[in-house]
């Protein structure tokens, strides 16, 4: 995480986390909650290919999107055997999978994530324009690249991954 955290309440604060062995991070303001990947969903019949199905914490129903799938992210399970990189993460083991629940338009929304690193807190003079190399090939999902001193953050635009999936949920 960075070091030297500015007091400024325009700073943008962004959650990092991993998929298939690359950095990306959420505005902290999507987030509702970041939760263990602990049970298998309940499969949704006839659904997008995207989604893994449902699980119900609590008093609420959340479907899960598989985040790799939805941006189109190359062989996501073999960089995910090979990333070692757990330091700093926030689940309990080695790449354990997590689910970070979005709260956007009035539903919530989990996404599966291989584990989440933490929170970056910054100006918003140091992100950067997306460019042409991501590791992605879902057009418009990354809104911007954030650099820290060893890795490069792609800044993920979930409400345009929802759109993707489903045009008819309202996510303004």
């Amino acid at each position: 995480m960075d070091k030297n955290i500015s007091n400024s309440t325009k700073d943008i604060e962004l959650l990092e986390f991993k998929a298939g062995g690359n950095s990306y991070g959420a505005d902290i303001n999507d987030i509702r909650e970041i939760l263990p990947y602990s049970s298998k969903p309940t499969p949704i019949p006839n659904s997008h290919p995207f989604l893994e199905g449902m699980i119900m914490p609590r008093d609420f129903i959340i479907p899960i999107i598989n985040f790799g799938a939805s941006i189109l992210l190359d062989k996501q399970e073999e960089a995910k055997t090979t990333d070692n990189t757990a330091e700093g993460s926030l689940g309990l083991g080695k790449n354990e999978d997590m689910l970070i629940v979005t709260s956007i338009g009035n539903h919530n929304i989990a996404f599966h994530v291989d584990s989440v690193r933490g929170i970056h807190r910054f100006d918003p003079s140091l992100v950067e324009k997306p460019g042409r190399k991501l590791t992605t090939k879902q057009k418009n999902v990354i809104s911007g690249i954030y650099k820290t001193e060893d890795r490069r953050i792609e800044i993920v635009d979930f409400r345009q991954i929802i759109k993707n999936i489903n045009q008819n949920v309202t996510v303004d």
